[in-house]
């Protein structure tokens, strides 16, 4: 994958998450900079190689790819209660990989991922940094696009993540057997 270099007003938008904003200006930039899948064989992710942080400014997919959704999962069942962000972040990541099994995919082919935190009750505040650590363990290249988001609550009142993600992969050696 060849690098993109962002400009600097995309950055910021890139940065502070101004999607709607800015997702117009991304897409007139990646037009005319040349911006296209290398390999069309294969997933591309794009990413600002001066910035370090693991996620990716976009994700191209291409057409015929495998694509699965999965719905928002947080942490199993019985890991909930009295652990922290981190802690649910990770089991969170645990169910997500295990749902991907299911289908022959792996996190390293989420193209996107949405995380959901509410404010944990021992810091007043989203643990974003406890997030991150997980997050950081579990993904070390081919970074998701993804949105951080701080809601008011989950559906379980225990959770304090909740993570959807979306997974693509074109596996171009993967044998199939013929329909009879």
């Amino acid at each position: 994958m060849s690098p993109v270099l962002l400009p600097a007003d995309m950055r910021r938008c890139v940065q502070r998450g101004y999607r709607q904003l800015c997702l117009g200006s991304f897409l007139v930039f990646s037009m005319a900079a040349g911006v296209q899948n290398a390999s069309a064989q294969g997933v591309e992710r794009y990413s600002d190689p001066k910035d370090d942080f693991p996620i990716s400014a976009a994700v191209q997919v291409p057409a015929g790819a495998e694509t699965v959704y999965v719905s928002g999962l947080g942490p199993a069942p019985d890991r909930a209660v009295g652990m922290t962000t981190a802690e649910q972040t990770q089991s969170a990541l645990d169910q997500i990989s295990a749902a991907l099994g299911h289908f022959g995919m792996t996190l390293q082919d989420v193209v996107q991922m949405h995380v959901y935190l509410v404010a944990d009750p021992r810091l007043g505040h989203m643990d974003f940094d406890g997030m991150m650590q997980a997050y950081r363990a579990r993904f070390r290249s081919g970074f998701p696009a993804r949105t951080v988001i701080e809601v008011p609550h989950l559906t379980n009142p225990h959770w304090l993540v909740e993570i959807d993600v979306v997974a693509s992969k074109n596996d171009v050696n993967k044998k199939r057997f013929p329909a009879k």
